[in-house]
């Protein structure tokens, strides 16, 4: 199965069996990173200039070497060899997966409105399937469905049913499932179906967290900017890859939610024209290099 926009390794459902705990991957930040500079840009950057740019994130050579050779093996990215030096030119098919992921990370706030329609997904997956079950509570999960208990998935947005089937048809014949649709008209019943299916004052929390982290940086250089940059939309990320994107009328008051999505968008604004001097002037190096 295709990963969704955003959809990494960090943020797949944990191993059945406890491991060492994965913090964030130079793949995730190099997608950022090519989104932000890269991608309106020509579609290509010099490989020194993407190592420089993760260094200043946190990461050394090697993780940014090998999240390239990977991006380029999931067909996201192409070299170009110049001599001693590599330009990677994003494909259509990375195109098409930044694009999309920029769409989710800048989409507008939730509509007001909501005719109180509920869309019901039971599914079936054998036992000894473990993989796909993971598979299917990620992808389930990133669609904005939440689960009242085993194979029940329930989501606020019937518009999302064409999405479930994909996600369905992409996991292949040993996951069955069906699809419903229904009403609750009941305020506190609807509440109620909420704490069942999601932990969203956990997620109200991570939102007010986000806002106090970011709210009092300011950068003192271009490089600085790239890097809070970089931060900035890797912690939103995560955040909407947990947030199922509930109508207002299902949220708690003061929710916290809006405020970090206003942040984020003057964050981003400020930061990406100071941070966007300092990957020009880096690519313009690189390309004059030997």
């Amino acid at each position: 199965m295709l990963e969704s926009p955003l959809d990494l390794d960090e943020t797949r459902p944990p191993a059945r069996r406890p491991g060492p705990v994965r913090g964030p991957s130079a793949r995730a930040y190099l997608l950022i990173v090519l989104g932000d500079y890269a991608l309106d840009r020509g579609g290509s950057a010099w490989t020194q200039t993407v190592v420089d740019a993760l260094a200043m994130v946190g990461f050394e050579e090697k993780a940014t070497r090998q999240a390239l050779t990977r991006t380029a093996a999931a067909g996201l990215l192409t070299p170009h060899r110049a001599g001693r030096r590599t330009r990677w030119q994003i494909t259509r098919t990375g195109h098409e997966y930044l694009t999309a992921a920029k769409h989710r990370l800048f989409a507008p706030g939730p509509e007001p409105d909501w005719d109180g329609g509920w869309l019901i997904l039971l599914t079936n997956v054998p036992e000894h399937h473990r993989n796909l079950r993971h598979q299917l509570r990620t992808a389930l999960g990133w669609a904005g469905f939440g689960s009242l208990g085993p194979g029940v998935w329930i989501s606020p947005h019937p518009t999302h049913a064409t999405e479930a089937r994909q996600v369905l048809d992409s996991l292949g014949e040993p996951v069955h499932g069906t699809l419903l649709h229904a009403r609750l008209d009941d305020p506190d019943e609807r509440h109620q179906l909420v704490t069942r299916a999601w932990d969203i004052p956990q997620l109200d929390q991570r939102y007010q967290e986000f806002v106090d982290r970011f709210t009092t940086i300011r950068p003192h250089a271009p490089g600085e900017a790239l890097a809070h940059l970089a931060h900035l939309v890797y912690q939103w990320r995560r955040l909407l890859l947990a947030d199922p994107g509930l109508p207002p009328t299902l949220l708690p008051p003061n929710w916290s939610g809006e405020r970090a999505r206003h942040l984020l968008l003057d964050r981003h604004a400020t930061w990406l024209q100071q941070a966007t001097t300092w990957w020009q002037a880096q690519q313009i190096g690189n390309a004059a290099g030997p």
